[in-house]
């Protein structure tokens, strides 16, 4: 099969995301949605919680159907969420 260039992009990213955990990552991501890990999992150990966005059950299938395709049209919200975390734990410091 010959990867699209979205499973090639998918795949660096995906094997240099990491598996770090974060329950207070999570809990913030759930005020927006369900949390989905945009990069799956590795033998079942979930990458990052900090690669996890807030989603929708039916986004939530549509991703279980393309996983590269989504994560990578998704990267932008990935980006705005882990800029509100920042805000929201700057604004905590104060």
């Amino acid at each position: 099969m010959i990867a699209t260039v979205e499973d090639e992009i998918y795949n660096k990213l995906k094997t240099n995301v990491g598996f770090d955990r974060s329950e207070d990552h999570l809990n913030f991501i759930r005020q927006f949605g369900i949390p989905h890990h945009i990069f799956g999992s590795y033998t079942g150990i979930k990458t990052s919680d900090y690669a996890t966005i807030p989603v929708t059950p039916k986004q939530h299938e549509e991703a279980e159907k393309d996983k590269s395709g989504f994560a990578i049209k998704n990267l932008y919200r990935l980006i705005e969420i882990l800029i509100l975390r920042i805000k929201y734990l700057e604004e905590e410091l104060k």
